[in-house]
């Protein structure tokens, strides 16, 4: 019934008394309601729970890819968990390795400096970054203390 009223036109006079009324006695929903469209447009569409679980899935999937070796599905599903995640190195090393199995060198190395600034004790991007600066091919400066003295074993 009040989907019915509410369909009715603007000028309608039986709406109004309606409106007028739904108003005296749902102002305070009003205000939270209009408190809430404010929060999230200042917030973004979507909450930090909800990224973060969007950013593991993605994550997931990338993952899936690099042990499956598919190096392109693992770039599309990583970078997209980037996206939502941005700050979380433990992406930004997978994206990195997903980058150096595609030949994406260059992207790679910019993946694990992110993942280390990101996470200065991620060791796992610590390693990937020095056997890709001592791979063949691509020569840059690491001084990463601790994964300089990993040893054939990557230990």
């Amino acid at each position: 019934m009040i989907r019915h009223e509410m369909e009715a036109p603007m000028n309608s006079s039986r709406q109004r008394p309606l409106v007028r009324s739904m108003l005296r006695v749902g102002a305070v929903s009003g205000a939270l309601a209009i408190a809430l469209v404010i929060a999230l447009a200042t917030m973004g569409c979507e909450s930090t729970p909800i990224r973060a679980f969007h950013g593991a899935r993605h994550y997931a999937a990338g993952t899936d890819a690099l042990v499956r070796q598919d190096g392109t599905l693992a770039i599309v599903e990583l970078e997209r968990a980037a996206d939502f995640v941005p700050l979380a190195s433990e992406i930004q090393n997978h994206l990195g390795l997903a980058y150096w199995s595609d030949g994406r060198t260059q992207a790679a190395k910019i993946a694990f400096e992110k993942a280390i600034e990101l996470d200065c004790d991620n060791r796992a991007a610590q390693l990937n970054f020095a056997r890709l600066a001592s791979s063949n091919g691509y020569p840059f400066d690491v001084n990463l203390g601790e994964a300089n003295r990993v040893d054939q074993n990557g230990r």
